[in-house]
């Protein structure tokens, strides 16, 4: 009885361990919610939030930045502002990403602001080239150029 509840404990471990796949997954996701929020000037308009995520910074390959996103995005002032459902999706999104790329999130927001458009602007690109990072190495896995014909 003990070795089928071990066996099953460690089925459900493997299988439910987050893969490489799971994160170009939610990359593409962060990319399409960010999208449509971008859309809508609107939905955005007047909504200020703390500055310090840094584009040039976060595609330098620094995790750090995607936890001082999901960071922000959480402090909003709900009662202040109306905040569009994707703003959480994307919060939540940043929580999974984070949980691959485990960092110290001890995160100290400056007292500048920027538009939350802006915001978000980043947050897409970085996203982005991540994204296309990993697009690159999975493209690798499947094409070897020791494979093609020389002619």
């Amino acid at each position: 009885m003990k070795t089928v509840a071990l066996l099953f404990f460690a089925f459900v471990l493997v299988y439910t361990a987050p893969t490489q796949n799971d994160e170009y997954h939610i990359l593409r996701n962060i990319i399409n919610n960010v999208s449509k929020l971008l859309e809508d000037p609107e939905k955005l308009s007047g909504i200020m939030v703390p500055s310090g995520f840094d584009k040039s910074r976060c595609i330098s390959t620094r995790p750090e930045d995607f936890c001082l996103a999901e960071e922000i995005l959480f402090k909003i002032n709900s009662t202040k502002y109306v905040i569009p459902e994707n703003i959480l999706n994307i919060g939540r999104l940043l929580i999974q990403y984070n949980q691959f790329h485990q960092t110290n999130c001890t995160v100290t927001l400056n007292k500048d602001e920027e538009q939350l458009r802006d915001l978000l602007k980043d947050l897409g690109c970085c996203a982005q080239f991540k994204y296309s990072r990993l697009n690159h190495k999975r493209a690798q896995l499947f094409f070897k150029p020791e494979s093609v014909n020389k002619v």
